[in-house]
């Protein structure tokens, strides 16, 4: 393979080197975190609707979800209605909902506040890497672990992942493998200079992982029908990986237009609707393979919108925002609330730090008692 066709290869696949770091053996039970990202901002009031509350049509007069848009899920709350999936996954009670998330002094940048979210910050500064970063590290690279986290399909890394972390970005693992198939090893013993050192970590990283993608996916299949939007196949990827005996910790995919400044409630129907679809097949091939209690999804947004609606049928860029987690070991319910009497701005005060979430998944998910947001409360959904 020519060198340019190998570069772009490698900035396609977005493969990052892990640079020498002291680490710790891999746990022996396998246990995937599936991030899902909801680019743009998704407004939490219209996905989980606070329905008794006067105010919540008061100050959304044009866009409020009233009875037939709604799927009522207790005295106080209901799902979009086009979250039927969602609706009957939480009647099972695998779906925590976490109202009025958030972080201090939040900032209504979408390229700020994503960079808070993910580094585990808040509105003054950032954090020094990913939150999940530290964790990574414990995980030792290997056959079944040629990555210490993947992305799957268009979005970018973002802010996630520490530089020294091997990350693997793919859209289709068939075509991934074909276009790795094309490039041979061109390192040289000794180090040449930095620039072409990294070059050669890269091209190595990229067939170890192309060969044990090939090993170890090549036999596994799909017994749910996915949908044909990109969302579902990305999806449908990330349940081949985790079928596999593959071991990656990490999954992230992100769905981007959550952005909904105007025609709010079509827009994001159409969003619900593709997430909602996409989760439901992805969920129905876990549990067939005896696969849901080892897998925790999580959605999570830089931020929520606006409680009150602006002149073009949408909502601006707010404050704190409502997530889902799901999975056979969550202990399904509403985690907190929302006081749409009490706001700032008319914005959503939030009563759940973001590292309360963090340190729930880091603690009781992956057992890391030592993590750096130790010292934050959890919530009580694992």
């Amino acid at each position: 393979m020519k060198r340019r066709n190998f570069i772009k290869l490698s900035i396609s696949t977005a493969l990052f080197i892990l640079s020498p770091v002291k680490i710790m053996a891999k746990s022996t039970n396998k246990k995937t975190l599936v991030l899902i990202e909801l680019d743009g901002g998704n407004d939490g009031l219209n996905t989980v609707i606070p329905y008794k509350s006067k105010k919540y049509y008061d100050l959304r007069p044009t866009i409020a979800l009233k009875n037939d848009d709604i799927n009522i899920i207790d005295e106080n709350y209901a799902l979009n209605k086009n979250l039927l999936n969602l609706h009957t996954l939480y009647k099972e009670k695998s779906v925590a909902i976490i109202n009025a998330l958030g972080y201090e002094k939040p900032n209504l940048s979408h390229f700020k506040s994503i960079q808070i979210v993910e580094t585990a910050g808040n509105g003054k500064s950032l954090g020094k890497e990913g939150w999940i970063s530290s964790h990574l590290r414990k995980y030792k690279l290997d056959e079944k672990t040629p990555a210490n986290a993947m992305l799957i399909g268009k979005r970018k890394k973002g802010y996630l992942y520490a530089p020294d972390l091997t990350v693997l970005q793919l859209r289709n693992i068939d075509n991934f493998i074909k276009k790795s198939s094309k490039l041979k090893s061109s390192r040289k013993i000794g180090k040449v200079n930095d620039n072409l050192d990294f070059l050669f970590k890269q091209e190595e990283s990229i067939l170890n992982a192309s060969k044990s993608l090939e090993k170890y996916t090549k036999n596994i299949s799909i017994k749910t029908s996915f949908s044909s939007n990109d969302l579902s196949k990305d999806f449908k990827e990330a349940a081949k990986i985790i079928k596999s005996p593959l071991d990656i910790p990490v999954i992230k995919i992100s769905q981007k237009g959550y952005d909904t400044h105007s025609n709010q409630v079509l827009r994001q129907s159409e969003l619900l609707k593709n997430l909602d679809l996409s989760l439901g097949s992805f969920i129905k091939e876990l549990k067939q393979s005896d696969l849901y209690n080892d897998v925790l999804i999580m959605t999570y947004s830089e931020f929520g919108r606006r409680v009150k609606e602006n002149g073009s049928n949408g909502t601006d860029h707010g404050t704190a925002s409502v997530q889902f987690v799901l999975g056979g070991a969550v202990k399904g319910g509403v985690y907190g609330d929302v006081n749409l009497n009490d706001l700032k701005k008319n914005n959503l005060k939030y009563t759940h730090d973001y590292k309360e979430l963090y340190n729930t998944i880091l603690s009781k998910w992956f057992k890391s008692k030592d993590n750096s947001f130790k010292a934050y409360k959890t919530i009580n959904f694992l």
